[in-house]
């Protein structure tokens, strides 16, 4: 006997082997209880997440008594249901629209749905990957779906819903299928590798259901890949290279260097991730979710979506030492990083130049908020308060009047040489809305100067020409 895959293996039979799809069950289980089912659906939704299941177990359903009535077929070998199961019944067809979207095949299937069924109670056509139709087939079907012969029901199964003409969705009921959240998957896995005696860790579980974006075959899928590869003995090591995934801790710890725009060692951690044979497309990838993970508990919506990593508390505490504006600017760039990557004859060259510049940039923003911070502070210290006033005024007669005689000289206006400026210090005291001088020897001065260096490099100012940043042209006196 062949082997049968796990996909295949572990298909959902019935309704209560259906995983993650509690809506449609709903939706589909209240139709028949009030005997109200329509003659045309439409099942929507990604890969792998149970549509022509569905189909077919909802084929099933309606022609069992057992199946209606309990949920269960006692009588399976001698029941239409088995044949349902095993493609091979009369009255239940099934048709690939990606290899027969011609209008031709859709008459024959027109043709077959006048006759009444055969052995079974209602006669059920399944169109797979239905968006693949030709616009001829699709307008060939229209005055069938409307008025279909008794007891016939056509269901299109389809993942790309926006290519699947008006005409025909006014005319068929759609249900939506969601993708399957990552703890049904993880749960799922789980008992299917006791099942199989396969020796799995909790990190290449979770590998596993990020890798499959909320499919279960794509889950089961990579299962087998590993259980076959590794032996049935699976760890996340290993695994991680079959599967080109980079590690979470390998992401954590080039995350903390682009942060910390520390070029050489992002440069090496990349070099060790291309040497070890990870796909550097599904690095970028990886990387760009590591980000929106870190917007995410940094924005307090870890619990909002359920499509991001668990992170640990380490990882979770060091995500407060960063500004959500680095964050978020950052996974910016590895979006578009992401983008243009697959258009890149030398993908690795095109990766490490746009590391350097991710470094740069972080560099950049760092910076420029290590200043806004000063002038915040500044600007918070210069804020008069009542208990201040009196010491602010004490402290300018001490500046302006210096320890004299009150027989001062006068010069030869009346005015007394006491209150004339003795140097730039007094001028600026004297005159607070004048720019201060850029000899002034302060913190904020020092600040700026270390900017003006760094924007003075042409090379950098296209840098950041590239990547949309506005630069600020710096006015310095000779």
């Amino acid at each position: 006997m062949s082997h049968l895959v796990l996909s295949r293996k572990y298909r959902p039979k019935t309704f209560n082997e259906v995983l993650g799809q509690n809506n449609a069950l709903t939706i589909l289980k209240g139709f028949i209880e009030k005997d109200s089912l329509p003659h045309a659906l439409i099942f929507c939704g990604s890969r792998g997440v149970g549509k022509t299941s569905m189909a077919r177990i909802l084929a099933k359903t309606i022609n069992c008594d057992d199946l209606l009535k309990t949920g269960e077929c006692s009588n399976y070998n001698s029941c239409s249901c088995k044949e349902i199961d095993e493609n091979r019944s009369i009255d239940v067809i099934e048709i690939d629209a990606a290899s027969n979207n011609g209008v031709d095949q859709i008459r024959e299937i027109i043709d077959s749905s006048n006759y009444s069924s055969i052995k079974c109670r209602y006669k059920v056509f399944i169109i797979d990957e239905a968006h693949m139709l030709s616009k001829a087939a699709f307008n060939a079907l229209l005055k069938t779906l409307e008025e279909p012969n008794r007891n016939t029901i056509f269901i299109l199964a389809t993942t790309e819903i926006e290519k699947v003409p008006l005409t025909i969705i006014s005319r068929c009921q759609t249900i939506n299928f969601k993708n399957i959240k990552k703890e049904d998957i993880k749960k799922y896995l789980e008992e299917i590798s006791n099942n199989e005696g396969i020796s799995i860790d909790n990190e290449s579980t979770r590998m596993i259901v990020d890798e499959s974006k909320g499919s279960a075959r794509d889950a089961l899928g990579f299962l087998e890949l590993l259980s076959s590869s590794l032996n049935k003995t699976i760890k996340i090591d290993d695994a991680s290279i079959l599967l080109g995934k980079t590690p979470t801790q390998i992401l954590s710890n080039i995350t903390k260097n682009i942060l910390g725009a520390d070029i050489n060692k992002v440069l090496d951690e990349y070099n060790n991730i291309y040497e070890s044979g990870y796909d550097s497309k599904k690095f970028i990838s990886s990387l760009m979710n590591y980000f929106r993970t870190m917007v995410y508990y940094k924005l307090g919506l870890e619990n909002t979506v359920d499509d991001i990593e668990v992170l640990s508390d380490d990882e979770i505490a060091n995500i407060k030492k960063y500004d959500l504006q680095i964050l978020e600017t950052l996974f910016d760039e590895l979006i578009k990083l992401y983008d243009i990557s697959s258009k890149s004859d030398n993908i690795r060259f095109f990766i490490e130049s746009n590391l350097i510049k991710l470094c740069i940039v972080s560099d950049y923003l760092n910076f420029d908020l290590v200043l806004e911070n000063n002038d915040r502070l500044e600007n918070k210290n210069d804020i008069e308060t009542p208990s201040n006033i009196g010491i602010k005024a004490e402290t300018k007669k001490k500046k302006l009047k210096p320890n004299v005689n009150d027989d001062s000289e006068r010069n030869g206006d009346g005015e007394s040489i006491n209150d004339i400026p003795k140097n730039n210090h007094d001028l600026a005291t004297k005159e607070p809305n004048k720019k201060p001088q850029e000899g002034r020897d302060s913190n904020e001065f020092k600040f700026k100067e270390k900017k003006d260096k760094l924007l003075e490099s042409q090379s950098v100012k296209n840098l950041f020409d590239t990547f949309d940043c506005r630069i600020l042209d710096v006015e310095r006196e000779n």
